[in-house]
This record gives structure tokens, sequence and C-alpha cells, in this order.
């Protein structure tokens, strides 16, 4: 069948959708999707741009009062002041009671002064700073009916022989920005 246009060419019709054209658009969207998935997800380890590289933020434990933290001996630091940043808050015992520490030490006891304002928003698990003076722990009935700790918590303030009295403790929220230091 010849073209009306030109006389001396054949009618050869194309296949059905184009040929290499409808290939083409299919390759692009699977590019495309490919490029959106490691913009956002990434692979192999990689987290992707948008949010899947997201890293926490990581607060140093810093402070002298680290060494009375991993002291086996803690009653030898009677007396010393007693400084510690973005140590992680254990187990709270109440508004005014805490229990801290690093690593794998044994947590050691804080307790706010009465005229210290108390943070409501820290919880076990925040990270915290601490500013006080390391005490002698009182008689077991005496930190019972102060402190309204249980039997074990008890036992582990006589077992260790001191315990914080903290001036400040600030969530790590409030110290954000800021040097630890």
């Amino acid at each position: 069948m010849a073209d009306e246009r030109n006389p001396n060419s054949e009618f050869r019709p194309r296949g059905p959708l184009g040929g290499w054209h409808a290939w083409w658009w299919v390759w692009l969207v699977f590019v495309m999707l490919l490029v959106f998935w490691f913009a956002g997800w990434g692979w192999w380890g990689y987290g992707g741009w948008w949010w899947g590289n997201q890293r926490a933020v990581v607060v140093p434990v810093t402070g002298p009062g680290l060494a009375v933290l991993n002291a086996s001996n803690r009653q030898a630091y009677v007396g010393k002041p007693f400084q510690a940043n973005g140590v992680i808050v254990r187990n709270k015992v109440n508004d005014r009671e805490y229990w801290i520490g690093v690593n794998s030490s044994a947590p050691m006891l804080v307790v706010v002064s009465a005229n210290q304002n108390a943070y409501g928003a820290i919880a076990s698990g925040s990270r915290v700073r601490v500013t006080g003076t390391v005490q002698k722990a009182p008689p077991a009935t005496e930190a019972k009916q102060d402190w309204g700790l249980n039997q074990n918590q008890i036992n582990r303030v006589e077992h260790q022989g001191a315990y914080v009295q903290a001036s400040m403790i600030q969530p790590a929220e409030a110290i954000q920005g800021r040097s630890l230091e």
C-alpha cells in the first residue's frame, strides 16, 4: 500500500504501542523508583538522604563525678563535690530520688535538695546533669522513712555507704546546645 504523499513508498505499520518508545518509559519509571528508594532509605548499610540516615545525638558522659560512679569504694569520696554530665537515670524513685549510673557500674542514689526545683521531665532512661556533694549514707530506718526506698534500694545504699546530695539536677534537654563541661 502506498503513502499518499509519496507514491513510491510502501506503508509499513508499526507494532503495538510504538515499539521501543514503550520500553523506554518502563525503564525511566524503574530508574526513578530506584533513585527515590535510595534517597529515602538507601541500601547496603547506607540509610538514605532524607530520613533513613538520621543519627542520634550522643551526649558524652563527662565530669569529675565519673570517678565516684566508677569506684568500687564510694565511701572514700564522702564530703567531696560531685558533678557529672550526661549520666543516665537508671531508675526514678520519685521527683526527688534517682538512681544514676554509667556503663555497667552499680547505680548510685541521688537525692535532690528540698529547695531544688524538681523536673517532672526526668524519667528512667533520661540523661541528666547532676551537681552536688557525696554524703555518707544514713541508717536504713532513716533512709526508708525520709526517702521511701524499698528494701533492695536501702540495702544498696547501705552497701555503697554513700549517696549524692544534689544541689542541681537538669534533664539533658535543658542543656542541649551548650557545652556540657
